[in-house]
């Protein structure tokens, strides 16, 4: 008994060594990646080509893929979003396609306990859609999934070899957003000037909303007289190309500054001196 126990345990650990020297051949892959405020997470396993003609050979047109190597690969979103004009409820879910020459359908399934794609069950599908493959200029040695971020959107790629798919997720970023100011700030609920310019801020990097972006830098300022919510005033102006209020907003921004305790004479100087320069473009713009 004791000869058995010790042939087992010596025979654990050469696995186990065995285990940790060699490298796996398809190694376990993350991406996380924040989009708005919805969180996409994917694990997958990345088998790499190693020579091998990848599509229509190692991983045959037509047919059921798990997008992977070893077990499913799993897409994880913690809020709602949309895909293919879909609501897709938050949760995990299981990734397959289904590859061929010029487009591949792609699949969101809800188990995610499969090992490759024994015990597929279509059923179980909540999203099928075809989406366009392209070729590449670079050779993706390995699976290769990324997330690109598209303000508060997101586009998810799929590369291996020199052929690649993309799928657009929407999140309810947008939405969650405009809720909120139409709730809190357009109704002068919040106390909090920040709320306001930051909110502003939102949707002039956006360039959307500019008429609400210009009502809430206005309330900010109303609350609190900051030099920073006035350089906003005229960022917002400006892009609207409302010149000579902008000009106004910019001479008002330099007597504050002038009035600042918190601001060497050196500092004060400066930002004078990008306002009117400011100033001298939008007159140059007035003109015209």
């Amino acid at each position: 008994m004791k000869t058995l126990l010790t042939i087992a345990f010596l025979i654990t650990t050469t696995q186990s060594f065995a285990q940790s020297i060699f490298p796996g051949l398809s190694p376990k892959g993350r991406i996380e990646q924040t989009i708005g405020n919805t969180n996409i997470t994917v694990d997958y396993e990345r088998p790499a080509a190693r020579g091998r003609k990848v599509f229509g050979e190692l991983i045959r047109y037509n047919n059921l893929w798990r997008t992977g190597a070893g077990n499913c690969t799993k897409i994880t979103f913690d809020k709602a979003v949309t895909i293919n004009n879909k609501t897709i409820n938050k949760g995990t879910y299981s990734l397959f396609t289904i590859p061929n020459t010029n487009e591949w359908t792609v699949i969101l399934n809800t188990d995610t306990t499969l090992y490759g794609t024994s015990g597929y069950d279509e059923k179980k599908d909540v999203i099928r859609f075809k989406v366009k493959a392209k070729s590449t200029d670079r050779h993706y040695e390995s699976l290769t999934i990324d997330i690109d971020v598209v303000p508060n959107n997101a586009v998810i790629y799929i590369a291996w070899e020199k052929t690649q798919i993309s799928l657009p997720v929407e999140t309810e970023s947008d939405k969650v957003v405009n809720d909120f100011v139409q709730q809190n700030l357009l109704t002068d609920k919040s106390t909090d000037p920040d709320e306001y310019a930051t909110a502003a801020e939102y949707y002039f990097y956006l360039d959307k909303n500019l008429d609400w972006a210009i009502i809430l830098v206005d309330k900010a300022i109303k609350m609190k007289n900051d030099a920073w919510y006035y350089r906003q005033k005229v960022d917002i102006l400006e892009k609207q190309m409302k010149y000579p209020e902008a000009i106004d907003c910019a001479n008002l921004a330099i007597s504050l500054n002038q009035q600042r305790s918190d601001w060497d004479l050196k500092a004060k100087e400066q930002s004078e001196a990008q306002y009117k320069k400011r100033i001298e473009f939008f007159r140059s713009k007035v003109k015209k």
